[in-house]
């Protein structure tokens, strides 16, 4: 087992893959040293925080993306339900306006048939006293009429 196999294990928990450790053989070609050499080691793993960085990076580079879109939709779809419950607020309020002219008419339509109903009965009294003296005195009221 070379250093760069001890030391990746020691330090990752399992043996080199294909592609790192022909990366390891590349670094070492550009050095122009061996793959046990401490520095292509520290290389090696230099680059692969580097790497696990990057792709941390852009997983919250994709994240916040995903999470940016999400916000726009929601304000989005927000603002066409306060639109939409404006106007239906406006609807409402008129519908209530609407109901409290016909409720203001329909009083209005009452009292005057109250009143109305008061003057015919005043009228109607009026008229039953006035044929009152024509009829018999000593008969009760309403049975001369039928004699």
């Amino acid at each position: 087992m070379t250093n760069l196999e001890r030391f990746y294990r020691s330090v990752h928990g399992r043996d080199l893959q294909p592609w790192e450790r022909q990366l390891a053989v590349r670094i070492a070609a550009a050095l122009n040293t061996t793959t046990d050499d401490d520095f292509v080691v520290h290389l090696l793993l230099v680059y692969m925080s580097t790497n696990a960085i990057t792709n941390m990076y852009n997983e919250l580079v994709a994240a916040r993306n995903s999470l940016a879109e999400d916000s726009r939709d929601l304000i989005q779809a927000l603002t066409a339900d306060l639109r939409r419950n404006r106007l239906m607020t406006y609807v409402l309020l008129g519908v209530a306006a609407l109901g409290i002219l016909v409720s203001a008419g329909i009083l209005g339509t009452v009292l005057s048939l109250s009143q109305g109903s008061a003057a015919n009965e005043a009228r109607l009294a009026a008229a039953l006293e006035a044929c009152e003296p024509r009829g018999s005195a000593g008969s009760p009221r309403g049975l001369g009429i039928g004699r």
